[in-house]
């Protein structure tokens, strides 16, 4: 990998590298909490819900080609920023009073959140490395972007420990916020009956609150949840207006290289 370092001395690559990393920062917070985020929502099978996102990613693979003629590498990678800022926003902003629509088009841009972003960046690094540390290259970026930026995500996200010392707390009351909700709605249903694949895929769909949880302790972890969105959705559009002023780069990128 360490030919390949020799390309951050190409200004473009560099910026692209950088913003790359970063924007993996407040993607952590989706990995990392989405999942029970949907569950305080009232999502019935929070994971099956979140394969809309899968799902979308396979419709917009096949349309790639497509943009790339009509966007080119920047603003195919600017979309894809862009859709992170929609999504957190989205769930800030439908947390309070659980709007189920928002929160499925949070999960549905996951496919343009992907594949405008990382797919793009792969193509984009395949066409500028040369031939024989393509390989490299293209490790470089995974190590920036999922490896150090997720690492320091999660740290942000959830308290970061540096050398035994926190050094960043959660932003997250927890005795008050989810995970008392959590237990609530834990309790509220009861014994859980175990499902088959096909019938957790089946209520995907299915968003409802028990009506003996209190509604005072839903607002309260709502609103949490809300504060706790507005950050990345405000780290990435920070970072999305970095890479739009400094980005710049006449490589043709296309997919049948």
């Amino acid at each position: 990998m360490l030919d390949a370092w020799k390309l951050l001395a190409r200004p473009a690559f560099l910026i692209f590298v950088l913003c790359s990393g970063l924007i993996c920062i407040p993607l952590a917070y989706y990995f990392g909490s989405t999942a029970n985020f949907l569950s305080n929502a009232g999502f019935e099978q929070a994971g099956s819900s979140m394969t809309l996102g899968q799902m979308s990613e396979i419709i917009f693979m096949l349309l790639i080609p497509l943009f790339f003629r009509k966007l080119g590498v920047k603003w195919m990678i600017m979309v894809g920023m862009l859709a992170w800022v929609a999504r957190y926003l989205l769930f800030a902003f439908g947390a309070p009073d659980q709007v189920a629509w928002m929160l499925f088009i949070g999960i549905a841009l996951h496919g343009i959140c992907y594949d405008f972003f990382f797919v793009t960046g792969f193509m984009y690094t395949d066409h500028v490395a040369p031939k024989k540390v393509r390989s490299q290259a293209q490790s470089l970026l995974v190590f920036v972007t999922q490896g150090l930026g997720m690492y320091i995500g999660y740290g942000v996200a959830f308290g970061l420990t540096i050398f035994g010392k926190k050094v960043v707390d959660g932003r997250f009351d927890q005795v008050t916020g989810y995970q008392a909700l959590d237990s609530a709605i834990q309790a509220a249903g009861g014994k859980q009956q175990a499902l088959s694949t096909m019938e957790r895929m089946g209520k995907m769909f299915s968003v409802q609150m028990p009506d003996s949880v209190d509604p005072t302790l839903v607002s309260t972890a709502m609103e949490q949840w809300k504060t706790y969105w507005i950050f990345p959705a405000i780290m990435a559009s920070v970072i999305a207006v970095i890479f739009f002023l400094t980005f710049w780069d006449r490589t043709e990128v296309t997919d049948d290289r």
